[in-house]
Order: C-alpha cells, then structure tokens, then sequence
C-alpha cells in the first residue's frame, strides 16, 4: 500500500512539474538542479601535484554509484504534513569535472537534508552499489548504504545544489577492502 502512495505522490509530483512552477491548489514548485561537486585532478594534474596535494586525491579514480533514492528532508514544523520527495535514479559515475544528478521539482519550503540511498542492481541490472579504483585496484560492495548531506536549503526560486562530494572521495581513499565500504561511507556527513 505505502508503495502504491509513494508512486502515486510521484507521479503527481512528476505532472506538476510540467506546468510551469505549480499547483492550482497552492502546492508551488520550484526546479532545483542536484550536481555532485569533485575537486579531484585530472589525471595529467596528479604527477605533477602529488607532492603538493593530499594523498586522498592521489588514488581514487573512477566512482559508481547505484543509486535508490534521493530524498529531500524537510525542516519538521508543527503544522506541516510535508514528506520526503523521493526519486529513482540509477547508476552514477562521478565525473573528475563534476556530475550533474538530476533536475527536479521540489515544493517550496525549507529542508534541513539530503540523502542518498545506494542499492545494488541498478537499473534492473545486478550491479554493486558502489565501486570504485583507488590506484590499481578495485573495490565494490553490494550492501546498501545511506549517504547524508546537511545543510539548509531554501527552495523559493529554481536553483542549483552543488553537494560537496570531497568526503567521499576522502573516505574512499582509505578503504583497503570491500567490506569496509558501507561504514565508511555512512560514518561521513557532508554538506551542501
């Protein structure tokens, strides 16, 4: 039944947005655009700068993650019903220059965070949820993992949310084996 719901405030979710900016019922919407931020170097950078940059940009390469869900937390009012957005969106790859996410309707209103569920079979495709090298190896897990970004945003206009993607990148740099990928990544907070 919850997924039945879930759909369905989806769906009406998704028809707003084609209507320029809202409701007739006073329930308006906003575009607010969802990029993943990498201040990785660039492959030709990292001989040069290895001895002047951290070594947690030195290793990790290629990063895909499978996502479930990206969900918009509310600021909690006493008199507001609102509920998580949530939103489908498969496999991700981090790009060295930055990854768009997806651009999405979201109500006007105030959130307090954004969340990343990762699950395996993306897509309809068995898959790990996330994998990744880090030098020349390359680590992958299967376990579902739950990302937090805090922050506040204020959704009054169309806007842009860049989340600062450089915890995870960090966090994955020490990871030396598979099963230390769920806890390392959910021990991590970052921000936006």
């Amino acid at each position: 039944m919850k997924t039945i719901l879930l759909l369905g405030s989806l769906l009406i979710l998704v028809s707003c947005a084609g209507g320029g900016g809202g409701t007739t019922t006073g329930n308006p919407v906003k575009t607010v655009n969802v990029r993943m931020k990498d201040q990785q170097p660039f492959a030709w950078m990292k001989k040069i700068s290895d001895s002047f940059i951290s070594s947690a940009y030195a290793n990790v390469g290629t990063v895909n993650l499978c996502f479930k869900r990206l969900r918009f937390k509310p600021v909690e009012n006493d008199d507001s019903t609102a509920e998580n957005i949530d939103l489908n969106l498969g496999l991700v790859t981090i790009d060295p220059i930055g990854t768009n996410i997806v651009s999405v309707s979201v109500p006007e209103g105030t959130y307090r965070r954004i969340e990343f569920d990762l699950e395996r079979d993306c897509d309809g495709f068995p898959s790990p949820s996330v994998s990744f090298t880090n030098g020349v190896t390359t680590y992958s897990t299967q376990d579902n993992i739950k990302i937090k970004f805090e922050g506040t945003l204020v959704v009054d206009a169309d806007k842009t949310v860049t989340l600062d993607t450089d915890i995870i990148l960090d966090a994955l740099d020490n990871v030396t084996s598979d099963n230390q990928i769920k806890n390392t990544l959910e021990a991590v907070t970052g921000d936006y």
